[in-house]
């Protein structure tokens, strides 16, 4: 029976992360209304913890572009920018994904604003292992050896990337087989934690963050105690990309519209680059 992490010696680290998760970092910008003050134009944006470093650089490059925009934005865990968005309990110009499956949330609900979601970077999953590799995961093939015990996966109810890992299991064959060891982890950051603690053998989630640290102001940093074997074979899963959209609440949708058409330009795409958005490792082989 699969599990969701929130329970005996795991439930320590899923508490730990949950305010982590709830909110990744400090506020990018002083708390404001997203409402046109004077001739300047205050862009309310939601961005998942994912996309921090990137996204700290690119909206530098956006506010010199367009001065009489100013973005205010906080950095949180996208479960809860998820959560927030669908009880009511927050409100916003621009929401960005690590990928579809909260965009798809939040549409159901009624939420999103006609053809106004674009895709603006390129996603893919990985897995990682602890740092020693006990169980000496080499390949995703690897996954229904008896030495591995525990494999994490964000949950697939809230989490794009959990979607993508059930799927990427059951076209590689193998989900029967690993099916009762897959734990379900709250928050995506919760699934790489364990890994990296030693408490799962083996974990999946996105690329981008099995090989960097995301952290504002500072350059991208590997994972501590956590490596990468390899990306996810394309062939087993679908193509899914960072998304971002304007919420039919905006009250300012061209200012909304631009920021997320600057963050498809050639400009950004390069920063995305250099935060590992763009897959460039070996994939895992698949028999």
């Amino acid at each position: 029976m699969r599990t969701v992490l929130r329970y005996t010696a795991l439930a320590i680290v899923a508490i730990a992360l949950i305010v982590a998760g709830a909110g990744c970092g400090q506020p990018a910008s002083e708390e404001a209304s997203s409402e046109t003050a004077g001739d300047m134009t205050t862009l309310k944006v939601m961005v998942p913890c994912g996309q921090v470093g990137p996204f700290s650089e690119i909206v530098k490059a956006y506010q010199e572009a367009y001065p009489g925009i100013e973005v205010e934005w906080i950095p949180e865990n996208m479960v809860t920018i998820t959560r927030k968005l669908l009880d009511g309990m927050d409100h916003a110009d621009v929401v960005l994904s690590m990928g579809d499956h909260e965009l798809n949330l939040l549409q159901d609900g009624g939420l999103l604003m006609d053809d106004a979601r674009v895709q603006y970077a390129e996603n893919s999953l990985a897995i990682m292992v602890p740092a020693d590799n006990p169980a000496d995961v080499q390949s995703m093939d690897d996954l229904v050896k008896p030495e591995v015990k525990t494999i994490t996966i964000p949950d697939p109810k809230e989490n794009s990337a959990g979607v993508h890992a059930v799927e990427a299991l059951k076209n590689a064959g193998i989900w029967e087989r690993v099916e009762k060891k897959v734990l379900f982890a709250q928050y995506a950051a919760d699934s790489k934690d364990v890994a990296a603690k030693g408490q799962a053998q083996a974990s999946i989630g996105y690329y981008p963050c099995a090989v960097e640290v995301h952290i504002p102001g500072q350059p991208p940093a590997q994972p501590k105690n956590l490596k990468m074997v390899c990306q996810v074979s394309p062939d087993v899963y679908g193509a899914f990309y960072c998304e971002g959209v304007v919420l039919k609440n905006s009250k300012n949708v061209d200012a909304a519209k631009r920021l997320l058409e600057f963050l498809q330009t050639a400009d950004s795409q390069k920063v995305f680059n250099t935060w590992k958005f763009i897959g460039d490792a070996s994939t895992c082989a698949v028999e």
